[in-house]
């Protein structure tokens, strides 16, 4: 903890006792009095963090003038499975400092604490949302991989046909139904990228940020589920294979009833993108999150393997010396006979990147760096990080 020489001020985990009053100092910068839409309850924005048995107290590094929260950054740990590799990653979240307490640096103070303690617990990489320049300081950067696909009623008509009509049961997903809860699970976990769940926490997660989960059956049988917006929006989507997906387009019209919506679809889901490519009206391709790389070692031989389950991978070698957030890595990586690894190296580095350099060669859409590296190289990037919209924090 850091205390001033008067030892009014604080600075570390929000003590426990303190739980009532940061949930209603969160309540009081994130949301305004004149907006008669807005419920004043942070707790119902993000059920999956807020609630006390998620201890979102431990989860705060707060700065504190004697007894009063003024500033507070919330850290959650998570583990992510991409291409085998568990990794660890750490999502920031209800980054606040009270009115009467800006430019004090205390903002600064909670996310360095959030970065440092990231770093001392051998944390893989971080993500948030936020804007870039005000987070690019603390080592964050636009980059992943999100597709969106606008589809209307013409193209339904055309591709299924103007008499095409829903042929699934769908159920709006409550906090008991455990068996369609492990569905939706069983269907996450069937790909080469997903966070795995407490089956306990589920629903708490589906629900974040207002949002209502649906899934969808023909007779018994699990076709999928999607979570529509607290505005009517279509959240995130997914179906169980290619034919699920032509149904739950049918189902979604139905039950958000707009006739046109955007279908947000994984870089690894490889279902829904062949699905949408030759039936959507319009595919726009944008970053996921603001992510930082803490362990490039590590996040580049897991996401690596996640894009070759995806694509074929040019074999080829390359050296790069990272100037990293968490200190300097030494990397060889090579690609043979389409296998990925990424391994620490003694010798001179083809390439020296800084931490930014970095983010954007590996993981943004857009890289001047990356057009420095051979085609054969080059052809490995970006790699597709995404975060489902209902696990961002």
């Amino acid at each position: 903890m850091l205390i001033d020489i008067s030892g009014n001020i604080y600075a570390g985990r929000t003590p426990p006792e303190h739980y009532e009053q940061l949930i209603a100092f969160l309540d009081e910068v994130f949301f305004r009095d004149d907006d008669p839409e807005t419920k004043r309850d942070f707790m119902s924005l993000l059920p999956k963090l807020y609630q006390p048995r998620y201890d979102p107290c431990y989860n705060n590094f707060c700065v504190m003038e004697g007894d009063t929260v003024k500033a507070a950054v919330g850290l959650y740990y998570n583990t992510v499975s991409a291409g085998g590799e568990a990794l660890r990653c750490g999502g920031i979240g209800n980054v606040a400092v009270a009115r009467d307490a800006r430019s004090k640096g205390y903002m600064i103070n909670c996310m360095n604490q959030a970065l440092d303690d990231m770093i001392a617990s051998k944390t893989d990489f971080g993500l948030l949302g936020g804007q870039r320049q005000r987070y690019g300081y603390f080592s964050f950067e636009p980059a992943g991989l999100q597709y969106s696909f606008g589809f209307n009623l013409s193209n339904i008509r055309h591709c299924f046909g103007s008499d095409a009509e829903n042929i699934l049961d769908v159920r709006e997903i409550a906090p008991q139904d455990t068996q369609t809860l492990e569905a939706v699970e069983r269907l996450l976990r069937s790909e080469s990228c997903y966070a795995p769940h407490q089956p306990d926490e589920l629903y708490d997660i589906l629900c974040s940020w207002r949002s209502r989960p649906f899934a969808a059956f023909k007779g018994e049988a699990f076709r999928g589920f999607f979570t529509v917006g607290r505005e009517g929006g279509l959240g995130d989507f997914k179906a169980v294979d290619a034919d699920a997906c032509k149904e739950m387009v049918l189902a979604v019209f139905e039950t958000v009833q707009n006739p046109q919506l955007g279908f947000t679809v994984a870089p690894f889901d490889k279902t829904g993108l062949d699905f949408f490519t030759v039936t959507a009206e319009n595919c726009s391709l944008r970053h996921s999150e603001c992510y930082t790389v803490l362990c490039f070692e590590r996040v580049l031989r897991a996401f690596l393997k996640v894009k070759a389950a995806l694509e074929p991978l040019c074999d080829g070698e390359a050296s790069f010396l990272i100037h990293g957030r968490a200190g300097d890595e030494n990397l060889a990586v090579s690609v043979k006979a389409g296998v990925p690894e990424v391994a620490k190296s003694q010798g001179p580095a083809a390439f020296e990147l800084g931490h930014h350099e970095a983010m954007r060669a590996f993981f943004s859409l857009s890289s001047a760096e990356r057009r420095t590296f051979p085609p054969q190289i080059a052809q490995w990037f970006p790699l597709p990080m995404f975060t489902y919209h209902f696990d961002s924090v």
